[in-house]
């Protein structure tokens, strides 16, 4: 089965330290939405028919849409593609834009799970983050959202905020075990280069937080989701009873998706697409019927390098088996050498031929992923 990923690039205002593609413009979003249907009709042929099992609205901020424009899209979702009966379909939300007339709205849609980035109960680290709600919105759309009906709830956190204590960080996990939701994202800051933040801490108007700070906050995630019943099954997503996203969970298990709008990623197996990464040049190409994208054809070099960042991320880790059956001998062997040393720092576990991060390699995953990559 296939996933469908649809970017919606437009948001209120800008938050310090996020690099996605989004456009505070919103003059727009008439011809984005004519522009994005005419994609949706004109790939339907790519997935020949597979199943799609989940839809994700990512941005931006798919929330600033109103209702009649989210059920225009997946009704022409629905005529060009076959949705599995089960097909998982989540809109991420902003706190502030969860009215209980939206709230309303919404499950009169297929929508059935909803993404809610709170990012932070503290009204301290909401403004530094230029978020546009605060602790109290934050908790009353997530009640709200539950009151609603919608029983398959996600919200995200980040730690690692500059002079972010502890004990701030506890609170906050604290405050998310209890609203009861299925399921929580939590995220280090990484100060990504064109944010607000990256602008700060370079010119020294913030400070990253000391390393141990960060591993400590990251510990004690781990430590008080584990007691409350959620299963970390990829480094920075936790689940109730499985209650797992099944579109993320699809990236790491490399089944194909394809991507629409601006700046949006679509995968085959075979090869990469990524579009345009501005709303003036997609809606100019589209009108000009011009290619607004770009597609690259995955090497078995890439394939398998794709292979160790995806799979080890998860908790279902690299199977040696997997690796024999699609991969040349080559690979094989580089990756036993380069794994078998992490297993002996107890930074791998190696159990039935599959590999995983233990507790000590998450904190240094990337370290790791790189030295499993292979490069001529």
């Amino acid at each position: 089965m296939a996933g469908i990923y649809i970017h919606i690039p437009f948001c209120k205002t800008k938050c310090h330290y996020c690099d996605f593609y989004k456009s505070t413009d919103f003059g727009a979003k008439t011809d984005f939405l004519g522009a994005l249907k005419q994609e949706i009709a004109e790939r339907k042929n790519e997935l020949q028919n597979e199943a799609i099992a989940s839809i994700y609205f990512g941005g931006g901020t798919p929330s600033v849409l109103k209702i009649e424009e989210i059920n225009d899209i997946l009704t022409l979702v629905g005529e060009h593609y076959q949705l599995a009966e089960d097909v998982e379909i989540t809109l991420e939300a902003n706190p502030d834009d969860l009215s209980e007339a939206f709230l309303e709205g919404l499950k009169t849609t297929i929508i059935n799970r909803l993404s809610i980035g709170t990012q932070s109960f503290n009204d301290h680290d909401l403004k530094s983050m230029n978020r546009r709600h605060n602790s109290r919105q934050a908790l009353t759309s997530i009640r709200a959202a539950q009151d609603a009906g919608f029983q398959n709830i996600s919200i995200d956190l980040i730690y690692g905020l500059p002079n972010q204590t502890l004990a701030a960080w506890e609170a906050n996990i604290d405050q998310a075990l209890a609203l009861n939701v299925q399921h929580i994202s939590a995220y280090h800051l990484t100060y990504h280069e064109g944010t607000v933040f990256y602008d700060y801490l370079k010119k020294g108007k913030i400070k990253e937080l000391p390393d141990e700070s960060s591993l400590e906050q990251f510990k004690r995630l781990l430590s008080r989701l584990e007691e409350a019943g959620f299963e970390q099954y990829e480094i920075s997503n936790f689940a109730r009873n499985a209650a797992y996203s099944r579109h993320n969970k699809a990236y790491w298990e490399r089944k194909k998706y394809l991507g629409f709008g601006p700046s949006a990623h679509s995968f085959d197996h075979q090869s990469r697409r990524w579009n345009v990464s501005s709303l003036r040049k997609y809606l100019q190409a589209m009108e000009q019927k011009l290619p607004y994208w770009e597609t690259e054809i995955l090497s078995e070099q890439d394939q398998y390098n794709d292979y160790m960042i995806t799979s080890l991320r998860t908790k279902w880790g690299i199977s040696t088996e997997y690796l024999t059956q699609n991969f040349a001998a080559k690979y094989v062997q580089h990756f036993q050498k380069e794994a078998e040393k992490y297993v002996a720092s107890k930074h791998l576990s190696c159990e039935n031929k599959v590999y995983k991060l233990s507790v000590e390699g998450l904190f240094i995953s990337d370290k790791i992923m790189e030295e499993l990559f292979y490069i001529e």
